[in-house]
């Protein structure tokens, strides 16, 4: 199959202090796939570098590319869920989608039905109209992964998308992801809530100190001993 994303001695360092050790691993398109590990243990760090937000050293498939071509390529949520201003969902998707024309060939037809089709992927047509400040963390988490699809990308980074979630908006998030990734579309997400996540995602790759020490079937990484692997200090 088609690799999504491939990494090779893939690490960052800040000064003399390793974040990532040398990372080689190599994800399909359409797998759901989770990184998996304590706080600070290089999770972000790791799909950052992927994508080439930091500094790194190493190869990866996606850094490696232009911008331009990483724009049309994957797409990134952060975990810190503020926007820069607060606008209605819709116009927030609209200006998404006039920055993406700039690097694709897409008719103004394809712009309207493109942010359509985004809302309706992700169940908030009807927050169209709504201020993005006044959505709860589950509806705002949704209206960031429309913004993605909007971006036309194959691949989503999602950085802790369960973060401050209800146990009803973490199911709701859950399972948009795997609606998507049944679509076609590469999900690879940083997670903490690893026994919900579980019966949703296909793979958890575990990392430890900047080392992955886990790489398996959620059912196999989440049993007791692979868990202390990644978890017990």
């Amino acid at each position: 199959m088609e690799h999504a994303l491939t990494t090779n001695n893939l690490s960052v360092s800040v000064g003399e202090k390793t974040i990532l050790y040398p990372t080689t691993i190599s994800i399909e398109m359409g797998e759901m796939t989770a990184i998996i590990g304590a706080n600070g243990a290089g999770k972000s760090t790791f799909m950052r570098a992927a994508l080439g937000l930091i500094p790194h050293s190493g190869f990866s498939s996606l850094s490696s590319k232009t911008i331009n071509e990483r724009m049309k390529f994957a797409s990134w949520v952060s975990q810190d869920r503020e926007l820069v201003w607060d606008v209605r969902v819709k116009t927030l998707l609209q200006f998404t989608l006039e920055r993406t024309l700039r690097t694709i060939d897409t008719s103004f037809q394809k712009k309207l039905t493109g942010i359509n089709e985004a809302l309706e992927l992700t169940n908030i047509s009807q927050l169209a109209d709504q201020q993005v400040n006044s959505l709860s963390g589950g509806e705002v988490t949704a209206v960031l992964i429309a913004r993605t699809l909007v971006q036309q990308t194959p691949i989503i980074f999602l950085d802790e998308p369960l973060a401050s979630l209800d146990p009803i908006q973490k199911i709701k998030i859950l399972s948009l992801l795997r609606s998507l990734s049944k679509s076609g579309r590469t999900i690879i997400a940083s997670l903490h809530d690893i026994k919900q996540s579980a019966k949703y995602f296909s793979r958890y790759i575990g990392i430890k100190n900047g080392t992955v020490v886990i790489d398996a079937a959620p059912i196999e990484a989440i049993n007791k001993q692979n868990f202390n692997r990644v978890f017990v200090k």
